[in-house]
């Protein structure tokens, strides 16, 4: 019986110590194949559109992360949220969208576009663009684009909300695309247009029916004065229904 019990105890000990040795090797293993923790190597900054525009840096965007305390470089890459970078970018004042991912070799891409004005405000709530979203976005140094200019009794409402369709179909017109330089409002039934390359103010009356007034004025241009030559007019007041009245 004292044999048995000690060969019996022999082969416990024995399980034991192999059970222990399997525990390990397993554990040596699974330790082994867990990934290290990887840190963001880099951070590349695209603007995709800077070929047209440049309103902002790389440098820029580079300090507004730092800033806003989402600057990924040396951070865990797991730790890194590329929503919140997103949004950040797009919080800046020229910034229209931000696309943010991560790469295998452990950088962090930003490709961003910026906001495009459609025309500039001078108004009564102070000086202002309206871009292509209709949406408002401040003056800055780094703009310098050609644009449509209107000055006077315009607020930010009425910019974004009368004036816009007028600057769009201006900007998509065949041919008053690039010929309207200021449009100066006194009050709302009272808007003059300033051209490019011609000496004559173009009296417009109210916004409504700019389109057909417009075009009368250009059939006036393009069938008219185009064949026998420009009148020495210092306006055209559209006011009138189905004429163009110039005065000297």
């Amino acid at each position: 019986n004292l044999l048995l019990k000690m060969k019996t105890k022999t082969i416990v000990l024995s399980i034991t110590a192999l059970i222990f040795v399997v525990g390990v090797l397993v554990a040596g293993t699974w330790v082994a194949q867990q990934p290290s923790k990887q840190t963001c190597s880099g951070l590349d900054i695209q603007l995709v559109d800077s070929i047209e525009q440049r309103f902002v840096t790389v440098e820029e965007m580079h300090s507004v992360l730092k800033s806003k305390g989402l600057y990924p470089v040396g951070v865990d890459i797991e730790a890194v949220s590329c929503h919140a970078i997103e949004r950040c970018m797009e919080e800046h004042d020229m910034i229209r969208s931000a696309e943010c991912y991560k790469l295998v070799n452990g950088e962090i891409r930003l490709r961003l576009k910026q906001r495009v004005p459609m025309f500039l405000v001078v108004g009564t709530d102070g000086s202002f663009y309206v871009d292509t979203d209709r949406k408002v976005m401040p003056v800055r140094a780094t703009i310098d684009v050609e644009v449509p200019v209107i000055k006077g009794a315009v607020s930010q409402r009425a910019a974004v909300e009368d004036y816009y369709d007028f600057a769009e179909w201006l900007a998509e017109s065949d041919y008053w695309k690039g010929r309207i330089k200021f449009v100066h409002v006194q009050n709302a039934k009272h808007i003059v247009l300033i051209q490019n390359e011609m000496n004559a103010k173009i009296i417009l009356g109210e916004l409504a029916g700019y389109k057909k007034k417009l075009n009368k004025l250009e059939k006036l241009y393009t069938k008219g004065f185009d064949r026998i030559g420009y009148p020495e007019y210092r306006e055209y007041d559209l006011r009138y229904a189905g004429q163009v009245v110039g005065r000297k």
